[in-house]
């Protein structure tokens, strides 16, 4: 038998999957935008962070679905 994370538990790891995005896009701008990068780093870098934003946006997705769910149906939050 497998057990499903509950929702507060599902909505946690959301939150600190896109607190980790947020971090990690903060990071590789400045280190991009201080010049020290060779050009084929900064456009690795670059490709980085539109994968860290394409996370973030997942994440605020699933929040937000996650919330209108939760407000439905508060029984299952505890």
């Amino acid at each position: 038998m497998t057990f499903k994370p509950s929702v507060k538990t599902q909505r946690e790891k959301a939150q600190l999957e896109l607190d980790d995005a947020t971090e990690a896009i903060s990071v590789l701008d400045s280190a991009i935008s201080c010049g020290f990068l060779k050009d084929n780093h900064s456009l690795i870098a670059q490709g980085w962070i539109k994968e860290y934003k394409t996370d973030i946006e997942n994440c605020k997705m699933f929040l937000e679905n996650n919330k209108i769910y939760v407000s439905e149906y508060p029984k299952e939050e505890k």
